[in-house]
């Protein structure tokens, strides 16, 4: 299975709908088959929600993968001595720590494994049994994914028919954002940064896929998106990605301030990801059921 991301023009009307022409989704693709809390969002000092701790205080940016399993990010990031607050820089560089360490990672439960049956599937056999458990999850039926610790986000609700319908062919998403072009940031749904400014952000959709719709996904790519996929084998596809280039995703104009860009995409810390999530078909999915079952064997030709 892989992940895969397309990312939109930066100019989008503001009619919101128009992601459907311009999405850009963000695909991870394995080898074998793949590839919040619901709040008003005109008070948010940042569109995810910063850290209470002291030092992390003066921290601006973020990679957008651990949007929805926040918790795990800010583990993987404890030890930093400092935090990105104007750009992104350099995620290997020294300063920015081991962010590569699967040890440190935060392990959310879904409860016991009675539980969690009872939201993945209790027999699964039919890669459209799986299927059906991210497309209802985009429809509020089941609370969490373990790739997602929260329902989905407010913002993702204009998105949430386009999102239902993907999954249901086999584009398992995990993370999405529509495209905004220019809304006050008092918006009750994307504002964030206070009053008196103006919040953009491209569209954005991680998926897991197999290789087959990976390929899909290569070929409808027109020159305003890029694309970038990797599987469990850590075999990419780029394409319009820079080699480590990075791209903001979000970002807001104020008076009297920089342009804020709080919301980035980093192939490299992708990568980091990438791994973060192929593990959690094992550990919070494959386990469920006994060795050499179907619906075993079914997890585990997802997940490779």
């Amino acid at each position: 299975m892989g992940a895969i991301d397309l990312v939109s023009p930066q100019q989008q009307p503001q009619n919101i709908s128009a992601e459907e022409k311009n999405a850009a989704s963000h695909a991870y693709t394995d080898r074998s088959t793949s590839s919040s809390a619901v709040m008003p969002s005109s008070g948010r000092p940042l569109p995810w929600r910063p850290s209470a701790l002291q030092k992390r205080s003066k921290e601006e940016i973020r990679p957008i993968n651990w949007a929805n399993r926040p918790k795990s990010y800010v583990m993987r990031t404890e030890d930093w001595d400092e935090f990105p607050n104007g750009r992104w820089g350099d995620a290997t560089s020294p300063a920015f720590g081991e962010l590569s360490d699967l040890s440190h990672f935060y392990s959310f439960t879904l409860g016991s494994e009675d539980d969690r049956r009872a939201m993945l599937g209790e027999t699964p056999t039919q890669f459209s049994d799986v299927y059906e458990v991210f497309a209802r999850y985009v429809e509020g039926d089941v609370p969490h994914l373990p790739w997602c610790d929260t329902p989905l986000q407010p913002e993702s609700f204009l998105i949430q028919r386009q999102l239902a319908a993907l999954n249901r062919t086999g584009f398992l998403t995990v993370n999405s954002q529509p495209a905004v072009n220019g809304l006050p940031s008092t918006h009750p749904s994307f504002g964030w940064g206070g009053k008196g400014g103006f919040v953009y952000q491209k569209a954005y959709c991680e998926c897991f896929v197999s290789p087959e719709n990976a390929k899909k996904l290569v070929s409808m790519v027109s020159p305003s998106m890029n694309l970038y996929a990797v599987n469990h084998a850590g075999d990419e596809i780029r394409v319009d990605m820079e080699e480590g280039g990075v791209t903001a995703l979000t970002w807001g104009v104020f008076p009297n301030r920089e342009i804020l860009q709080p919301t980035i995409f980093d192939p490299s810390t992708f990568l980091v990801w990438a791994e973060e999530a192929f593990s959690l078909w094992t550990t919070m999915w494959l386990n469920l059921y006994e060795d050499e079952t179907d619906s075993y064997d079914l997890i585990e030709r997802i997940r490779e």
